[in-house]
Parts: C-alpha cells; structure tokens; sequence
C-alpha cells in the first residue's frame, strides 16, 4: 500500500495544485468570482479523498498477488502467534503455495464473522476478498487514506456533487462552472497517474517483451522484474491529451455544459481500453472492473444527452469584435461626390491675380 511519502502522494498534490490554478484563472477571465471558485476547489479535493476512499473500501477487494519468499517467511515466523484455528490454516496454506497476499491481512484480523467471510471468499476467487472485511474490524484505518486505497471514479462523483454545491451557493453559472472545472479535474488526474507510474501502482498485465514494457527497477513485487503493459503512464498520456482536446472544445462549444459532458464521454471509452489492460485488484462483476461498469452507466447516458443537446443547439455566432476607440460611433459621413476638379486653364495668365494699386506712402515727419 501507498503511504503519505509516496512519489503518488506528491504528484497528487501537484495534480491538485495546477487544477486550482487554471479553474481559479480562467473562471476569473469569465467573470466568475475568486471566493467562489476557490469554494469549488476546495469542494473538488474533499469529493476527490473522500469519494474515492469510500469507493475503495465498499467495492475494491484485497490484494491477491502471489507473495514472495521473504514474505512467505515472515508469515511461518508469525504462526506461532495465532489462534489456533488461524494457524491451522495458515500452515495449510504455506504447505500448499502460491500464497495469495491476501494472506498479510487474514493474520491481522480477529476471530468472528468477518474472517471467517473472508475465507469463503479466499476458496473461491483468491483475487475477490472484499477490503471491507478488513476495515470492518479495523474501522480505525478507514479515514487514513495516506495508507493507501484510492478509486478515482468514486473521487469524481463526490467531487462533482461537493462542486455543484459549492457552485450553487455563490450563485455562479452552474454550466458555465462545470465547462471551466472538467478540464481541472482531468488535469490533476494526469499528475496523479505519474506518480501511479512511479509509485508502482495501477499497473499491467503481463506482457511480451517489448521496450515498453520494462518495469522500472524500484517497482516492488509481483510488479518489478516482468514486463507488463504500461497502464499507468498510458492514463496519464491520456489524461493530458483530454485535456487538451477540452480545451480546444469550450473555445468551440455550442452550449453552456458540453466540456462537460465531453470530459464524461471522452474519458469512458480511452478508460475502459485502458482498465482491460490492467493487473492490480480493482473489484468487479460480470467480467468487468469496478471502473468499466461506472464509465458504461455514465458514459452512454452522457453521449445520448450530449447529441441531443448538440442538434437541438442554434449554430455558433461569432463574438463581435471589440471596438478600436469610443470615437467609432461618432465617424462622419464619407462626403458627397461633387465631380470632378476643374481642368487648369492653358493661358497662365488668365488665372493670375489682378495688379495692386499703388498706395502712397504717408509723409515722413522727419523729412
């Protein structure tokens, strides 16, 4: 698990840092007001922790990772500690490798309901105990999210609710606050899917070799030392090329709102490829992750609500152009055609003034 030092931790917090400086900035280019846009930032990274906390304790299960040898020895040291009916099990586990790492938490919990759900689900699927039996009889670890366990679509749906909120009580454009939002929102995901890359989380299937598919050399195991799919770098490339193109929708856009239905509709598809291709413990039904059943029920709706309003949109006008001075609407009239300039005459002297009198000059006194 991921602890507060963590390379994920410090690109979130960038991630969080660049997504309030550009909705701060350009909301303010729009006339929205500072205080407003500074409530929905700080909505925006309580629904991000929060949401996406409760999103992994209620639906991602434990891990289910082969554990190494030393691991594997550090749980025959601790045998001797356990109840008699945890050790039971635990030697027959070790007698009968892989041993799932799941194995690192059934020895912290106590007897009762809860463990012994959790070997039910271990007979089944050792990839399918839930992580809420775990936090269920240790409740305290729930709101200490720097230990690790974050969903990123329980983060955005939170986020957007707490954003709606904050939104509606300064009385902003609820449209026109969403457009400006998406893209901070996808924004922050692409620096956190770095420090995913460089945690050693959220990553891929095995693969064949290929020069993408090294894994960095300080990637922990069942990671390190096997060539996967690079989903982690592959979502925050994703993530950056969304952002862009949001970008370059809102300078385009037909309607208040359509950034952000394009940031649901966009990210579903590109999200969905890239969760196929990925290897760590995320929860499930059908086949399918926790995250592709989320982008199938908002992604579809979305695309459906997005054509409509799109056909029902008038055509674009193009803004008028801002006047150069106040003197513009003040421009006289270009004048009257009065034909064209009479010829100059051919005898010169016709045109030459007539010759001055003579004048006297008056007497000098002095004469």
């Amino acid at each position: 698990m991921e602890h507060l030092g963590s390379p994920y931790f410090l690109f979130l917090a960038i991630g969080f840092g660049f997504g309030f400086l550009y909705l701060v900035r350009v909301g303010e280019a729009r006339g929205l007001p500072r205080l407003g846009l500074i409530d929905v930032c700080i909505a925006a990274i309580l629904g991000g922790l929060i949401g996406g906390r409760i999103l992994h304790v209620v639906a991602e299960p434990l891990p289910g990772h082969d554990l190494q040898p030393h691991q594997i020895q550090e749980l025959a040291d601790k045998a001797p500690t356990l109840d008699p009916e945890l050790q039971a099990k635990l030697q027959t586990a070790l007698a009968t490798p892989p041993v799932p790492a799941a194995w690192l938490f059934l020895v912290e919990m106590p007897a009762g309901e809860a463990r012994s759900e959790a070997f039910v689900h271990l007979a089944k699927d050792k990839n399918s105990v839930p992580v809420w039996l775990w936090y269920r009889t240790h409740p305290s670890h729930i709101p200490q999210f720097w230990r690790g366990g974050l969903a990123y679509f329980g983060g955005l749906i939170l986020a957007v609710i707490l954003c709606l909120v904050a939104t509606v009580r300064h009385k902003m454009p609820v449209r026109e606050a969403a457009d400006i939002t998406a893209p901070a929102i996808i924004l922050g995901l692409a620096f956190g899917r770095i420090g995913c890359f460089l945690g050693g989380c959220c990553y891929g299937a095995e693969c064949d070799p290929a020069w993408w598919s090294d894994q960095p050399s300080w990637y922990p195991a069942p990671v390190g030392g096997t060539h996967r799919y690079p989903t982690a770098i592959a979502s925050a490339v994703f993530a950056f090329a969304l952002f862009l193109a949001l970008r370059e929708i809102h300078k385009r856009r037909a309607f208040p709102g359509e950034v952000f239905l394009a940031m649901i509709v966009l990210y579903a598809p590109g999200r969905f490829v890239i969760e196929a291709l990925r290897a760590d413990p995320r929860g499930g039904a059908g086949g399918l992750s926790t995250t592709q059943l989320l982008v199938l029920i908002s992604g579809a709706p979305a695309l459906a609500l997005w054509v409509v309003l799109r056909l029902r949109a008038p055509a674009p006008t193009p803004e008028p152009k801002p006047k150069e001075s106040p003197s513009d609407d003040f421009k006289l009239p270009p004048p009257a055609d009065l034909g064209a300039p009479p010829e100059p005459s051919a005898d010169p002297q016709s045109e030459a003034p007539p010759p001055a009198k003579d004048v006297e000059s008056p007497p000098c006194p002095n004469e």
